[in-house]
């Protein structure tokens, strides 16, 4: 198997870069009292490597990759617990929609059969909480999973690029043996704090529906940028579709990043409504430190991660604005 079959079949992406590593990582992992390293994906061993580097004399990997030098197996399908371990992986990540596209749908099939998630990086969380400690290098989009997050002890967001082969928004997630409240749970970007999962959690936009929007339409009144550009001056934002820099006639049903929006308002009040979404949206992206907007590959030139706006919470900020405008009208009913 070739090595670009290997990424796509397998969802490799190896490790070779350390600065995940942060100092309340670093803390985590010397608090527990594990004196093995055991990472059950473990590739090339770049994770195994780190941690002989932090003190562990005893490490341990499996691998379903025959021609590395790991213990053959499946981990996606049952890892065993080792005693007196801390799991530190990279686990594989793909999508049903990612192996359908490439391909090779057909040779991940049986994982997908067997769980509920869309990516199979959760199957690898499922599997690796067999154990009492962990650290995992996963998608960025974990935090907006509905996977229950109660066994972790933090989540950390890293800016920089970790991949050399991909552009792949990640983080790293601490877990222990103990359930916790979401209080407890901390949240990271890069090397500072800034709130508990809880305090996030409670900032979620949740629309109501309860006024007619309709997203991707060409008669619509509003254009939505909904991913920031590399440029820090271009981020998303609502805006007459004259505005838009775009060839609007190129969106479909399907449109995810670029949009037109109809709603049942006059004309002359748009700009009132454009105006009061863009600054609930300035406003949630400065509570929410952006972590609640879906990871965008690649960084703004500032080094910050791009951000794309879901629709629903577009359709939430836009309900907002919309009752600003009109706040003694009588809404109407999808």
């Amino acid at each position: 198997m070739d090595a670009i079959h290997k990424k796509q079949t397998l969802g490799q992406f190896f490790t070779t870069n350390d600065f995940w590593l942060k100092n309340h990582i670093l803390e985590f992992i010397k608090s527990t009292p594990a004196t093995i390293a055991f990472d059950p994906f473990a590739g090339n061993g770049d994770l195994l490597r780190v941690a002989k580097t932090i003190g562990f004399k005893k490490t341990k990997g499996f691998d379903l990759d025959s021609n590395l030098n790991w213990t053959n197996n499946d981990s996606l399908l049952f890892i065993p617990k080792i005693d007196n371990s801390i799991i530190i992986t990279n686990p594989p990540y793909l999508t049903k929609y990612s192996a359908s596209r490439k391909g090779v749908y057909e040779s991940v099939r049986k994982y997908f059969d067997i769980c509920k998630y869309d990516d199979i990086y959760q199957l690898a969380i499922e599997r690796c909480l067999i154990n009492d400690y962990g650290i995992m290098i996963i998608p960025e989009t974990f935090i907006n999973s509905k996977f229950s997050k109660s066994r972790l002890v933090s989540i950390t967001i890293i800016e920089d690029q970790l991949f050399n082969d991909t552009e792949n928004p990640i983080c790293v997630i601490c877990f222990d043996n103990k359930n916790k409240p979401y209080n407890q749970v901390k949240i990271y970007k890069n090397d500072k704090f800034i709130g508990d999962l809880e305090y996030f959690e409670k900032l979620r936009r949740v629309p109501h529906k309860n006024i007619y929007i309709k997203f991707n339409s060409p008669k619509g009144q509003i254009a939505l940028r909904a991913v920031d550009t590399t440029n820090p001056e271009r981020q998303i934002a609502f805006m007459r579709p004259e505005q838009m820099d775009y060839n609007l006639s190129n969106i479909r049903n399907s449109s995810r990043l670029i949009t037109v929006i109809e709603l049942n308002a006059n004309n002359e009040i748009i700009d009132k409504i454009i105006d009061h979404s863009n600054n609930l949206l300035i406003d949630f992206r400065r509570r929410t430190e952006d972590i609640l907007l879906s990871p965008f590959k690649g960084n703004k030139k500032n080094g910050e991660r791009r951000r794309r706006l879901d629709y629903l919470t577009a359709r939430a900020i836009l309900e907002d604005a919309y009752e600003s405008v009109y706040p003694n009208i009588k809404l109407r009913l999808l």
